[in-house]
């Protein structure tokens, strides 16, 4: 009879010999088939003109004297293409709304009552772009709706390969696996014709402690929204303050 050790090796080893199965070193480390899916998920994605899409984050902290705080924020972002966004943030310390019609972007803090409105953009990538370049306002998911737009996304990638089959609450997914300078990240995506990510893990590699990000997507692919359901209208209360736009260096010629 096997003692709880010896079960647990046994365990583990059959869990290397499974993983092992659908990649190892001898082969490319690159896998052609993990970025053949990763490009037809980014293909879905862009395709789509009008959802609804919640993701449950967890995120570590790294303190100074090395013990990891895990985290946990909701997102849910409502999207129709070209021109309109609208995305709730509850973290365990914070609470925020961004608003985005193809005139205006907002971001608006409502236990505090404050509000920041910029002229923006008239297309969602263009804003996206333009607001993080100028203030430093990073969006999540992004990356995953410009797959296969920008070559050097998968240029990047010294590791990719297929994990195998899992279940994603009650949906069949394939797990993939990708490594990069200072990154190793995870993706499970939908089995059949709607190849959407249902789960990405992110570790940061280069950072003290290696701290993980990591996220379980529910979408709503159907999901319609009107003109009114982007465009923010302050309360009584809310106070609108300003936005200072973060400092640009520019390379020397």
């Amino acid at each position: 009879m096997l003692t709880k050790t010896e079960t647990m090796r046994s365990l583990v080893a059959a869990g290397l010999m499974w993983a092992g199965a659908a990649w190892s070193a001898d082969e490319n480390p690159v896998d052609p088939a993990a970025l053949k899916a990763m490009d037809a998920m980014g293909a879905h994605l862009r395709g789509l003109t009008s959802f609804s899409v919640q993701a449950n984050d967890t995120l570590d902290e790294v303190l100074e004297n090395g013990q990891k705080i895990q985290l946990s924020a909701a997102v849910k972002l409502d999207v129709r293409k070209p021109d309109g966004l609208r995305a709730e943030i509850e973290t365990d310390r914070r609470s925020r709304r961004i608003f985005y019609d193809g005139k205006n972007f907002t971001l608006y803090a409502p236990q505090d009552q404050f509000f920041v409105t910029v002229p923006a953009a008239p297309t969602l990538r263009e804003m996206l772009n333009a607001v993080e370049t100028k203030y430093g306002i990073a969006f999540p998911l992004v990356d995953l709706f410009h797959w296969g737009e920008d070559a050097s996304l998968a240029s990047n990638l010294k590791e990719a390969m297929l994990v195998g089959p899992s279940r994603i609450n009650g949906q069949m997914t394939d797990h993939y696996a990708f490594r990069q300078e200072g990154l190793d990240w995870q993706i499970w995506i939908a089995q059949g014709e709607a190849p959407l990510p249902l789960r990405y893990v992110i570790t940061t590699l280069d950072e003290p402690g290696e701290p993980q990000y990591s996220a379980n997507l529910t979408w709503d692919t159907a999901a319609k929204f009107d003109a009114k359901s982007f465009t923010f209208v302050p309360g009584q209360d809310d106070h609108p303050i300003p936005i200072v736009a973060i400092d640009v260096v520019t390379p020397a010629q």
